[in-house]
């Protein structure tokens, strides 16, 4: 798996603590122009450098470009990056996604010619004026009409997503808001609930008494509505805050809460490797000017004990509906691996087990963090 970072965007959102840059960040938007321009000439090295060294001859499934607002930088420049990564050895079917924001004027049939064939829309609310609290700078319409673009441009498998328990939203709008999208047939939902990060706007209006929530009673019927609207709708939850057609499921997404190597290329990117009984992490220095200068300059490297490895095992891929298959926990890490926590999970109702597999019941849902906590 690959993915790449662009960390620009056009508009920083009032919940957004990512790594990225609005137009503010620099002096000038021509300015803008040539830093994008010199973060895709550091970027292409990068993956040329990875290609040509120690991921020659690794076979790609999945390629995900993220951001910031990957189409905020020119076609052109975006283009160039997908062809570059192309170049490594991809599967004739791999999923190749690229995030986008509704509005503008980006080239999708550029993208869908490029090789993209997968697109991840950031609508996040169907109320324009839940989307300006937030701050958001697109409109319901926006988001129509480029959905309408997308399928036009020959995309026949879209992502959108949705967020809920935003300022002043109520379970009406939330509902209105999901029947509108299903009616859309989006291949693929992602539902998310409004997590406030320190150091945001929205933080510091929650702080100050400006900003309210809804409360928890209300975060959880939103999701509850979801579950029961989308599925009625022919989705299928298949991890706790994505649904999709069957068949659509994010192969990206299904293959990191499996713990599957990934590579990632960019500003501030993560990546992950498989070595001895537990592995490495580590992400790209997220310093810009050390980027440009050094694309693959690591930072934070963590080397995983066993003990870390069974941890992740456990508290990602409980986020499948699926579950965990009990031989193959046990293949890797031990006949008796979580035996207790496992036993005691079940008992309290919060794990169930079926077929060989362990797996969140509705109430383990709730309480998912309650879950993980028990393995760490």
């Amino acid at each position: 798996m690959i993915y790449i970072h662009i960390p620009f965007c056009e508009n920083k959102c009032a919940y957004c603590d990512f790594l990225s840059f609005p137009p503010q960040a620099f002096n000038f938007v021509s300015n803008r122009h040539e830093v994008a321009a010199d973060y895709t000439r550091a970027l292409l090295a990068e993956l040329r450098a990875a290609r040509e060294g120690d991921m020659k001859n690794r076979i790609i499934e999945t390629i995900y470009i993220g951001g910031g607002t990957p189409t905020a930088i020119p076609a052109s420049f975006l283009c160039d990056i997908i062809k570059e990564a192309k170049r490594f050895e991809v599967t004739s079917d791999a999923e190749i996604t690229v995030e986008m924001n509704p509005g503008g004027r980006f080239p999708l049939p550029a993208l869908r010619a490029a090789g993209v064939n997968r697109l991840s829309i950031g609508l996040q609310s169907f109320q324009d004026p839940l989307l300006k609290k937030i701050g958001r700078t697109h409109t319901a319409k926006d988001f129509i009409e480029t959905f309408r673009a997308a399928r036009d441009a020959g995309f026949d498998n879209i992502n959108v997503d949705l967020m809920f328990s935003l300022p002043g939203q109520s379970r009406e709008d939330w509902r209105e808001g999901l029947e509108r999208l299903a009616a859309l047939r989006p291949e693929h939902i992602s539902t998310y609930s409004l997590t406030p990060a320190e150091g945001t706007p929205l933080w510091d209006g929650l702080e100050s008494g400006k900003i309210t929530l809804p409360d928890d009673e209300a975060d959880r019927g939103m999701y509850y509505d979801a579950n029961r609207i989308l599925a009625a709708a022919g989705y299928v939850r298949y991890e706790i805050s994505n649904f999709a057609l069957p068949g659509r499921e994010s192969k990206h997404n299904v293959n990191t809460w499996k713990r599957r190597p990934y590579r990632g290329f960019g500003l501030g990117a993560h990546s992950y490797e498989q070595s001895g009984q537990g592995g490495i992490r580590w992400h790209n220095t997220e310093n810009m000017g050390k980027y440009l200068q050094t694309p693959s300059l690591r930072e934070n490297i963590i080397h995983l004990t066993e003990k870390d490895a069974m941890a992740e095992t456990m508290i990602l891929g409980l986020r499948l509906t699926e579950g965990i298959a009990l031989n193959q926990l046990k293949a890797e890490y031990g006949p008796n691996v979580y035996a207790a926590e496992i036993a005691a999970l079940i008992a309290n109702g919060l794990l169930a087990k079926k077929e060989g597999r362990i797996f969140l019941t509705a109430r383990g849902t709730d309480l998912a963090n309650r879950v993980f906590g028990a393995f760490i």
